[in-house]
């Protein structure tokens, strides 16, 4: 029985709901708002994202759209004014990933090290620990509008105290959450929790505050089209209007093919008008598009090759309609960016969005056409067939759409979808299905999607396949618009040797780290390789990864962490597995092993005096440490 329905939440029932998010912890008395909404009036108009996107929107310009949060106050303060020093007004404002879990006693602790210690020990700003009163000192120190991120778990209070706080926007993407955030909850809950925040943003409304809200859609995590990230958008911005908000905010994803992304871009607020108006939501502002910078690509570590990235994001920006656009840091493969990296990054983009702007060069080809034509036929038959699934209503046809792998995607956090998909890129770089799952994609589209892909299977006589998909998802970040598998290099995996036993793996990511892709590729090559693999995924305490070591006598541990906090979420690992009767486990883990620009040495030594065997740092070749493995476990007599 789906629990879920696309109606208004009645004004006793949220009451009570309010009163629940609140009571978790004693920020949350702060919130009044009546109060709240004379506080909004209060302020002027730049301070509204609607009122802001839309002005840039007007006037041509792109408004920059970074990435910002940090722990202690007078920090975020100090970053906030640096950002507007370099002409940044749109805010996307980053929780930590304790407060994003509602974790707040590991929040306020991490907060207090990071006041104590000088160093960052939260990977964002903890806003529910410094609630209302302090975060609006945060909201009045600079010029600029606010659009807090959170998950599932912690998004309702965020909300709250956000809105509370003088921030105007929000994201509401439940299909996000799926994608990225949020490994067990049910499609279900995820609706639900995206109707309390629009529930919430409708009483703003009703007293005159616009809250908008921008969509995320499914983040494909992979080498795929936009489709499915287009359609889970509008879904998203269905289920947020049919709560009563007014204001939605498309967030476009760049994925390195010129016609792709400008296609996509352009095809999109038609796409969402289409559908506002087929459910009858006619009074709905789109007060512009946002770009993205690719979707979960890895950004290069190559400070070179990181201009360049975040400069092809700009050039598109340019030359298509976007009012806004976010550019990662040159540094963001390092960690958490330094402020000085900020201020490099967005003086770079900003030089392309006004040299070219001004130029008022329009691209037009008949490949972008064909790419807006494919993309619309797509998205289209997707959310219709939601709707039929649904019987007209999004929520349900929602829950039955990823049960049965209608919405689709791959290398999702999320235990429930189908995972039957799986793209590469063509010979220009475009990404294409090469299996589609249950996705009802027309015959049209499929043609089109596998002329392509064959085009570039004649080319380079290779056969496109998980391995290919891998390459491609890494080639952005090594300067390439397609992976390059004609010449793999074997010599990682020699000495790799063929094994009489079948040691047992746990792998997963450690503590709320919702970054999935590395260890389901780590997985995949280790049972390759002749392993048995208890994969746990993504945001697994330790106390995980120790219990299932016990049940299946398991060899070792392979840990991945790559939000920065993993320090905190290993203490004491050693010892527990100790205590569990299996201290002589080999334990590996790696990936951005702290908040900020890192030292590995000094990371290594840190994780090795925790317990560890070995210490790997990003982009570590998983068949080099598969080598390793086999010799540790040899040395105490596992194989």
């Amino acid at each position: 029985m789906i629990s879920v329905k696309q109606e208004r939440i009645d004004d006793k029932t949220f009451a009570k709901m309010r009163e629940k998010e609140l009571s978790q912890w004693p920020t949350g008395k702060e919130v009044d708002i009546d109060e709240a909404v004379e506080y909004h009036k209060s302020l002027p108009d730049s301070k509204n994202f609607t009122k802001a996107l839309a002005k840039y929107k007007e006037e041509g310009k792109i408004g920059l759209f970074p990435r910002s949060g940090v722990p202690v106050v007078e920090e975020e303060i100090k970053l906030l004014k640096g950002l507007n020093e370099v002409g940044v007004r749109l805010f996307p404002f980053t929780t930590d990933s304790y407060t994003r879990n509602l974790q707040l006693e590991k929040a306020q602790k991490g907060l207090e090290d990071s006041i104590k210690t000088g160093q960052r020990k939260l990977n964002g700003y903890p806003i529910i620990n410094h609630g209302v009163k302090t975060t609006r000192k945060v909201v009045e120190s600079c010029e600029g509008a606010f659009d807090p991120r959170s998950s599932r778990v912690a998004n309702s209070f965020v909300g709250e105290i956000a809105f509370a706080s003088g921030m105007t926007a929000m994201p509401n993407s439940f299909f996000g959450w799926i994608a990225g955030y949020d490994k067990k909850a049910t499609v279900e809950e995820c609706i639900h929790t995206a109707q309390y925040l629009g529930r919430l943003i409708s009483m703003y409304a009703e007293k005159g505050v616009i809250i908008s809200t921008d969509t995320h859609g499914w983040l494909p995590n992979g080498v795929i089209p936009m489709y499915v990230n287009i359609a889970t958008q509008i879904l998203e911005a269905l289920v947020t209007v049919g709560q009563g908000a007014k204001s939605i905010v498309p967030l476009m994803n760049f994925q390195g093919n010129i016609a792709q992304d400008v296609a996509e871009i352009r095809v999109c607020e038609k796409l969402f008008r289409k559908y506002f108006e087929k459910l009858g939501f006619n009074d709905i502002i789109i007060p512009g598009i946002i770009g993205n910078q690719s979707s979960l690509f890895p950004f290069p570590q190559d400070i070179g090759y990181a201009y360049g990235y975040i400069n092809y994001v700009a050039m598109i920006a340019a030359m298509t309609d976007l009012a806004a656009c976010s550019v990662k840091t040159i540094d963001e493969a390092t960690g958490v960016p330094s402020i000085e990296s900020h201020m490099q990054t967005y003086r770079s983009a900003n030089w392309i969005f006004n040299v070219i702007r001004q130029q008022n060069f329009e691209i037009d080809t008949e490949e972008i056409r064909q790419e807006e034509r494919i993309t619309e036929l797509a998205v289209s038959a997707i959310l219709d067939k939601v709707i039929e699934m649904g019987d007209g209503d999004i929520t349900v046809g929602s829950v039955k759409a990823v049960e049965a792998g209608v919405l689709d995607s791959p290398f999702s956090i999320n235990i429930y979808p189908k995972d039957l998909v799986m793209g590469a890129r063509d010979l220009h770089g475009a990404c294409r299905y090469i299996e589609y799952g249950n996705l009802p994609m027309p015959d049209e589209v499929k043609k089109y999607n596998d002329e392509k892909i064959r085009e570039r299977e004649k080319t380079e006589g290779i056969k496109l396949d998980f391995n290919a998909s891998t390459a491609d998802f890494w080639c952005l970040a090594k300067g390439a618009a397609r992976g390059d598998i004609s010449n793999v290099d074997e010599s990682a995996a020699e000495g790799i040797e063929k094994m009489d036993k079948t040691p047992t793996i746990v792998t997963g990511t450690v503590g709320v780290d919702s970054h999935v892709i590395g260890t389901k590729i780590i997985s995949k090559i280790l049972k390759e390789k002749g392993f048995n693999v208890i994969a746990l995924g993504a945001q697994s305490p330790q106390e995980e990864f120790i219990k299932a070591a016990q049940e299946t006598d398991a060899d070792a541990m392979i840990l991945s962490s790559l939000y920065g906090m993993g320090e905190m979420d290993v203490q004491g690992i050693r010892e527990k597995c100790e205590e569990a009767g299996i201290g002589d486990i080999v334990l590996y883990i790696g990936g951005i092993l702290g908040v900020g620009t890192r030292d590995f040495k000094e990371d290594e030594k840190t994780f090795k005096k925790i317990g560890f065997d070995r210490v790997y740092p990003p982009e570590s070749d998983i068949l080099i440490a598969i080598k390793d493995l086999q010799a540790d476990l040899k040395a105490k007599g596992k194989l």
